[in-house]
């Protein structure tokens, strides 16, 4: 039996789409479907895993600049995690602004990011696993960050980081950061 089909339960921001995921339960467990052809022209070139073991382990804000833009796709398969979006378009009335969407496994939520927005996550439980697809490579020059503590964002986090990469602690501020306006 399938139990419902995608469908956006909300949007952020005008843009930004938040799924309920389909599955089929039966009695030998439960079968999600994470991404079809049914996510809102969506096509996905990469699909990363990513296992936190640590509660609390938080990837800071990250995004593309406007000459390669990149739309996001991410849940969670196991555990749960706090996912964030930036509004970082420019001249947007909700400029800097963010919105946060609790990803469990239990919820079988995800949300499609797409470009002019940032993107961070947070464990909220050991053993978190993210799935996360994008619709092109994401190793290039055109990737960029935003440092988790600036001030004009307001950022606020559910439990402490217990575990964070150089690349984030050290990621610039808004002012210092090419391709976003102050």
């Amino acid at each position: 039996m399938i139990n419902g089909e995608y469908m956006v339960i909300k949007e952020l921001f005008g843009k930004v789409k938040i799924y309920q995921l389909r599955a089929r339960v039966d009695n030998r467990g439960t079968l999600a479907y994470v991404i079809d052809e049914n996510i809102d022209d969506f096509k996905a070139l990469e699909t990363r895993i990513y296992s936190m073991p640590k509660e609390g382990t938080f990837f800071g804000i990250h995004y593309r600049d406007e000459i390669s833009p990149m739309t996001k796709y991410v849940t969670v398969i196991k555990g749960r995690g706090m996912d964030y979006v930036i509004d970082l378009r420019k001249g947007s009335p909700t400029y800097l602004k963010w919105e946060s969407i609790e990803l469990s496994e239990e919820n079988a939520r995800a949300v499609l990011i797409p470009a002019g927005f940032g993107h961070a996550f947070i464990s909220l439980q050991n053993d978190t696993i993210q799935v996360y697809s994008v619709d092109r490579s994401g190793g290039d020059a055109h990737s960029k960050h935003i440092n988790f503590k600036e001030s004009r964002i307001g950022l606020k986090l559910p439990l402490p980081i217990s575990e964070i990469s150089d690349y984030d602690l050290k990621a610039p501020f808004v002012s210092e950061s090419e391709g976003v306006i102050p």
